[in-house]
């Protein structure tokens, strides 16, 4: 069996209303698709990147440089293609976007191996459960717009729901506080920064959101390299009895090192998607548990293809430490007829996908229909 095509592409549909992730504020909603075809008529799917809006430099590394490396190889060689994708980009990447291109292509060879072997990836990679807890994830909203989200998220289930916060330290405070208010003691809150503070405005915050009874602060401290990144949530982590996550921009395991060693993190977040792929984010979580640390994999919401989703999936259920899944609280083209039959939270659940590989699969018009320009 021989690779005979990769190729990317971004698929998803423009957003009337632009969604906001702390900085970040995308205009579409979907993913770069890549496919990995061999020369029997297998087609293995992945996702590469948060969002369809990284294909102008993602898709180029993919369609331009990495594709004509694997034409010819062996697909299920995962080890060795991905060594050879990430030697070959060593003098202009391994922490940039790059991985990101990896990432996409690592996800389509596993879910080839899947359907090879007629598995679940999850069972590949060792199944560990057959069900894992959602937890609800919406945008960045004021306090008068979330409170009412948050209560419909508990009338379709979910009994975890992650609040980005941002908009200033006292409208922080009221979205967290007036969302607990509405929900209960019973229902677990986390809490998403996207660094937005300083390191003392976040050991404040950190109280305050710890009072409040919050399972997890993600990334409150705003950084700019990866040593002030470590440093800074180390010295916060020191401080406070809250729990803190992160690590969904971190790229390959080389940049975990220093997290797990100096305790930076309880929770270790690889996006399967950016990290190296499922390969590497197999390797972050298994390295995780060697510390008693939780994994709990980071999917991008700024995604709606399910893709992702689906590989994020497969790595949960495969690993002990890895208690939630990271549910997209407004679903997107993959729910609206992109993927023939998505994965789905019911009851704040979502059950272990059957089918092999990925489980997912792109309908048969996806291309045309949800094509982005």
């Amino acid at each position: 069996m021989k690779i005979v095509r990769v190729e990317a592409f971004p698929l998803g549909i423009r957003l009337e209303e632009p969604l906001r992730w702390g900085a970040m504020v995308v205009h579409s909603k979907g993913g770069i698709v890549v496919e990995v075809e061999t020369d029997e008529g297998l087609v293995g799917l992945g996702e590469a990147g948060f969002s369809a809006e990284y294909f102008p430099t993602v898709g180029p590394i993919i369609n331009q440089q990495l594709a004509p490396l694997l034409i010819g190889r062996d697909p299920l060689d995962l080890a060795g293609l991905w060594e050879l994708m990430y030697r070959a980009t060593h003098l202009w990447g391994r922490r940039g976007v790059e991985t990101y291109a990896i990432s996409g292509i690592d996800i389509a060879l596993w879910d080839l191996l899947g359907k090879v072997t007629d598995q679940p990836l999850h069972r590949l990679l060792g199944s560990a459960k057959q069900e894992v807890r959602a937890y609800y994830a919406p945008s960045l909203k004021s306090p008068e717009r979330m409170v009412p989200e948050a209560r419909r998220a508990v009338e379709a289930g979910f009994t975890a729901i992650k609040l980005r916060v941002g908009l200033g330290v006292e409208v922080d405070q009221r979205i967290v506080a007036d969302v607990r208010a509405a929900v209960g003691p019973a229902i677990d809150l986390m809490v998403d920064a996207n660094m937005a503070y300083d390191r003392r405005t976040a050991l404040r915050m950190a109280a305050q959101f710890e009072d409040l009874g919050v399972s997890w602060l993600e990334e409150p401290i705003r950084t700019n390299s990866l040593t002030q990144y470590i440093d800074e949530h180390t010295w916060l982590a020191e401080r406070v009895g809250i729990r803190l996550a992160g690590g969904e921009s971190l790229l390959t395991r080389f940049e975990y090192l220093d997290a797990l060693t100096r305790h930076t993190f309880d929770v270790l977040q690889p996006d399967c998607t950016t990290v190296g792929g499922i390969s590497e984010a197999k390797r972050v979580a298994d390295m995780a548990s060697g510390w008693n640390i939780e994994c709990v994999p980071h999917i991008g919401c700024s995604s709606g293809t399910g893709i992702g989703l689906a590989a994020g999936l497969h790595l949960i259920l495969a690993c002990t430490n890895s208690p939630l899944v990271e549910y997209d609280a407004y679903g997107g083209p993959g729910w609206d007829g992109l993927l023939q039959e998505p994965i789905t939270a019911v009851g704040g659940v979502v059950n272990a996908p059957t089918g092999p590989g990925l489980g997912v699969a792109l309908a048969p018009d996806a291309r045309d229909r949800f094509a982005l320009g």
